[in-house]
């Protein structure tokens, strides 16, 4: 390897890739081996003499195209020794297909170290949660305006599903926090020789984070305006049951007056049923144009 050169391995184990070929060079012991081939579901940071062993853990959608598809991690372990990195996963990554894709006709690649390398693949993995989020942020607003319109009754679910899928992101992405302070220490560039590690993916990682917490508050917003709207209906249900009871009310007690067995010339009247009757329904409408008027109704 030349003073400008950099060699890049990407190895895809469910693709019938095999660490044989670069476990002598970087003198893999059998647990280590082990470790990167399995699939350990957290983000760390194992170091020393001139090796950096970095675990990735990556978030992507399952069908981008797709408006409730789920997410899928996907585990990348980063191997680097001064002028080479490998990386091992399990499937492929879209973080890793669109690095390549950016680096395609590009002729500087040799112009990076180890260090520089691992810092962009590490920012392609975070920008990736970025994304995540966004369409998260996006069905929490189409959540909005259905809890506005309160026209879905498994809107309740639907806010549990994504608070879980929140969960689920910001456990991944947390534990790269300190895998990332690790890797950015001076004294492990010091041993590892990978060269000047770039602060931006710590600071991509400290912005996604960020964003993940947003939408926690972004839902519980949401679940504001379903149990504004739910009271808001329950108020106007409670409203109706009132004013109609405040019509039939005096109806109510004017046909028990009417029901007393006393002994008085009024009720030896046939005529006066009718009066009484009129009286209940000027009454009720009364009440209901003096509430119109009032705007309760």
């Amino acid at each position: 390897m030349g003073a400008r050169q950099l060699l890049w391995v990407d190895i895809d184990l469910d693709a019938g890739g095999t660490l044989d070929p670069v476990a002598g060079s970087l003198r893999l012991r059998d647990s280590e081996r082990r470790r990167i081939e399995a699939d350990e579901g957290v983000a760390r940071l194992v170091y020393g003499g001139e090796r950096v062993h970095l675990t990735l853990e990556a978030i992507e959608l399952h069908d981008p195209s797709a408006s409730d598809t789920p997410l899928v991690r996907r585990e990348i372990d980063l191997l680097a020794i001064p002028s080479v990195v490998v990386s091992v996963h399990h499937g492929r990554v879209n973080a890793l297909e669109r690095f390549v894709e950016q680096l395609s006709g590009e002729t500087s690649l040799g112009a990076l170290d180890a260090g520089d390398l691992m810092s962009s693949l590490v920012d392609e993995v975070i920008g990736d949660y970025h994304a995540v989020a966004e369409r998260i942020e996006k069905e929490i607003d189409r959540l909005d305006q259905v809890a506005l319109r309160g026209s879905d009754t498994n809107l309740l679910v639907r806010l549990v599903e994504i608070r879980r899928r929140i969960a689920f992101v910001r456990r991944t992405l947390a534990p790269h926090r300190g895998a990332l302070a690790a890797l950015g220490r001076p004294e492990m560039r010091f041993e590892s020789g990978l060269g000047e590690l770039s602060p931006g993916p710590s600071e991509r990682l400290e912005s996604a984070l960020s964003s993940i917490e947003a939408l926690r508050d972004a839902l519980l917003g949401t679940y504001d305006i379903y149990m504004g709207r739910e009271a808001q209906r329950t108020n106007d249900v409670m409203k109706v049951l009132t004013m109609v009871s405040a019509v039939f009310l005096p109806a109510v007690v004017l046909a028990g007056v009417m029901g007393m067995n006393f002994p008085l010339p009024f009720f030896d009247e046939p005529s006066n049923f009718f009066i009484v009757v009129g009286v209940m329904g000027i009454t009720g409408l009364a009440l209901v144009l003096y509430a119109r008027w009032k705007r309760w109704l």
